[in-house]
């Protein structure tokens, strides 16, 4: 006969809610992600939890907060779970909890954590808003003390809190949404500089936090001057709207492509080292070099690009020198052959 489960203390569950009460105060996904992550840490024993942003019903991870993990990034961030699982966890909407220890798993098989096997694992996944999913996963590992951790009575607890954790989650991702409206360029629909000088300085936290790389490209665009004064600024206009579909084409959903100004554009690349970047950047100078321009309006135009690549923490320690070390790598493209992508010089280090 299976034994009833019990329900967790009434001090908890009160503790629990206070905390998450204090963490949904804030209109700030960051900020909301991550604190209710430490209060579910907190005050229910589990050591690492991990939650997912997906779009397209769980084709891509729009964004992924941690706590628990160690500076270093880890394949562990997802408990093991192969794309084709979150993708069936996403479709089927139903939390699921897993006691891999009751199962009779094989030890070589757990998901483990900093050399940790991971006990106990809860997954909670969502809908969001503008086609936008969620997957809540909280993990406890097997040498948790007794009475704590991830067990099914607090598993349920997790059931009837989730609901209100994604509410505060949907009106945080409703609140960035209104922003992007005005952080966009108008004519180009990329990100404009008011969104790039504190997006950046978020990532360059986020990076700084997590001892994670951060790169940024910057691009000129070769030959626009040259379209303008030949086909006037109607179809200069033209020629960046298309560059800029281009390059946006050509990067992941959390990279952010900016409108610097004029016709130089930035890219932003989370979690991404500068030999990323440089592949980047060899993507999107194909793109615009592969093809001619505004063929049905003027024949084809010619438009190139000048690349200039830095990243956090190997070539700058800061959002102004990450800036300098890109925008003076393009330059020296620009005062050449053009059309090429050139890196930044490393930073000194000293023993």
């Amino acid at each position: 006969m299976e034994r009833r489960a019990k329900r967790p203390s009434q001090g908890l569950e009160l503790a629990l809610y206070k905390d998450l009460a204090r963490t949904f105060r804030s209109f700030d996904l960051n900020t909301v992600a991550e604190e209710m992550l430490e209060a579910l840490r907190r005050d229910l024993g589990i050591n690492y939890g991990s939650l997912l942003i997906l779009s397209d019903h769980g084709q891509y991870v729009e964004r992924l907060f941690r706590t628990g993990f160690g500076a270093e990034r880890h394949v562990a961030d997802r408990f093991g779970l192969t794309k084709i699982e979150i993708e069936g966890l996403v479709r089927d909407m139903i939390p699921k909890y897993k006691d891999f220890a009751a199962s009779g798993a094989p030890v070589g098989t757990l998901p483990q954590v900093d050399g940790n096997r991971i006990e106990t694992l809860a997954m909670f996944p969502f809908q969001l808003v503008y086609e936008y999913d969620g997957l809540l996963l909280l993990g406890s590992t097997a040498d948790r003390p007794p009475g704590q951790g991830l067990d099914r009575e607090r598993f349920r607890l997790l059931e009837s809190i989730v609901p209100e954790c994604v509410f505060a989650i949907k009106n945080a991702l409703t609140v960035r949404r209104m922003a992007e409206l005005i952080t966009k360029d108008d004519l180009t629909l990329s990100y404009n500089r008011r969104f790039f000088e504190e997006h950046l300085s978020q990532e360059i936290e986020r990076a700084r936090r997590y001892n994670s790389p951060l790169s940024l490209i910057f691009l000129d665009l070769d030959g626009l001057r040259e379209v303008n004064n030949r086909f006037g600024h109607a179809m200069g206009s033209r020629t960046l709207q298309e560059a800029a579909a281009r390059v946006m084409n050509a990067v992941r959903t959390i990279d952010k492509v900016v409108r610097y100004g004029g016709d130089e554009f930035c890219v932003i690349l989370p979690e991404t080292d500068w030999r990323g970047a440089m592949e980047v950047a060899e993507r999107i100078r194909q793109r615009l070099a592969g093809a001619p321009f505004l063929v049905e309006e003027t024949g084809g135009i010619e438009i190139t690009g000048s690349f200039g690549v830095a990243s956090f923490p190997t070539h700058a320690l800061s959002k102004e020198e990450l800036v300098k070390k890109a925008d003076e790598a393009m330059y020296v493209i620009k005062a050449q052959a053009k059309n090429d992508i050139q890196v930044a010089q490393p930073l000194k280090r000293f023993p």
